[in-house]
């Protein structure tokens, strides 16, 4: 089974939370030498895999949420320790600033997240076409959670839409949410946070035309619309 680089870096702090501390390439393993990473997860690394779980390990250092102890005289870098925010990290379940907006809306959210990418990383023709959904999914839900109905024609100066059943667009949902979490929006950060939206729409409806297809999704197509639904849930909530 494929592993996510967010399901490995969540193992790999449950495995540092467990000890005082430990070796970069004992926890990794080595072609040659099974890794504590490899026992926890009952899986055998090949070559792909452990370059992710590499890349994992060092974005969890990038991020501050392991680092190294600095203390052992032969090799103070390779030697790492949990921090405490790797600890709050691991008890909220939240391992970068999206997640932490994503939780504060509807813990649920970081669900869709991550089976998303669980999706592209099972590379079957109709998970990846189940991952571009869960992109759409995922905007979908942080409008509707986090911009609600009652909440917006609550505001001040709501006047309804003729052109929307509900008579809320979601150009409102987005200046509500960038005004909640960003403090101030201004016309442009909305356009851009419209235009990706849109973009991820846009993929999604090509594959699911295509469902019936007997070619494969482009596996590009379908982390491009994902990276896609990140950049605009950055903007809108970051």
């Amino acid at each position: 089974m494929l592993h996510t680089p967010e399901e490995l870096k969540l193992e790999i702090l449950k495995l540092f939370a467990a000890s005082q501390s430990g070796h970069k390439f004992n926890l990794l393993g080595r072609p040659y030498q099974i890794g504590g990473l490899e026992r926890s997860l009952k899986i055998s690394f090949d070559n792909d895999q452990r370059a992710l779980a590499a890349r994992a390990f060092e974005e969890l250092k990038r991020d501050g949420l392991i680092r190294s102890t600095l203390s052992d005289l032969v090799d103070p870098e390779n030697w790492c320790e949990i921090t405490e925010a790797g600890r709050n990290a691991l008890e909220c379940g939240t391992l970068d600033d999206l997640d932490i907006a994503l939780s504060k809306i509807n813990p649920h959210l970081l669900e869709i997240r991550r089976g998303a990418w669980s999706a592209v990383a099972s590379r079957q023709p109709d998970s990846l076409r189940q991952a571009a959904h869960s992109g759409r999914e995922l905007i979908d839900q942080v409008l509707k959670d986090g911009a609600p109905d009652d909440t917006i024609k609550g505001e001040a100066g709501f006047q309804a839409n003729t052109n929307s059943v509900s008579g809320i667009t979601r150009r409102m949902r987005l200046r509500f949410l960038m005004q909640k979490f960003k403090g101030a929006v201004s016309d442009s950060d909305i356009t851009v946070a419209e235009k990706a939206c849109d973009l991820v729409i846009a993929v999604d409806n090509k594959l699911t035309a295509q469902a019936h297809a007997r070619t494969a999704p482009a596996l590009q197509d379908v982390k491009d619309v994902l990276n896609t639904a990140e950049v605009a849930l950055r903007r809108i909530l970051l």
